[in-house]
């Protein structure tokens, strides 16, 4: 599969506000990097703009996009797509609150993967302005049974 072939509502279950992600730009081996753009259809949107907490939500689901299109690489289209129980290591969110019409890019770079635990590291940047650094933990839901 052609990581530019990729839609993110094909390979995430986020349907309408939960839906973040607008673009896949990159995909290789150790993680991806997508392209937002602040709606008001957000959650969090006040009419003016976002609570920056929703930075944590786009790393995820940009995690959620790498780990969905390794699954289809391994085991094809078809492949049980079971669901990830995400925890917060750290995150650290240098603004408030995202304006409306803010472009976003977001990068998700897997740190380390273990029989279905993996640790993520991510980004958010406005341009060129990094404006949350946010690590997260993943499980997925079938590890333990």
């Amino acid at each position: 599969m052609n990581p530019k072939d990729v839609r993110p509502e094909t390979i995430l279950p986020h349907r309408g506000r939960m839906l973040l992600i607008d673009e896949i730009l990159e995909l290789d081996d150790d993680g991806a990097v997508t392209r937002s753009v602040v709606t008001e259809r957000w959650p969090f949107f006040n009419g003016r703009d976002v609570n920056a907490i929703v930075l944590v939500e786009l790393v995820a689901q940009t995690a959620g996009v790498h780990n969905g299109w390794i699954r289809e690489k391994l085991h094809g289209p078809t492949a049980d797509q079971k669901g990830w129980i995400v925890g917060i290591r750290q995150a650290r969110l240098m603004v408030d609150a995202i304006p409306l019409g803010t472009g976003l890019i977001t990068r998700s770079k897997n740190q380390m993967e273990f029989e279905g635990f993996r640790d993520i590291f991510g980004t958010v940047a406005v341009e060129t302005q990094i404006v949350a650094e946010i690590a997260i933990q993943l499980l997925r839901s079938d590890a333990t049974a």
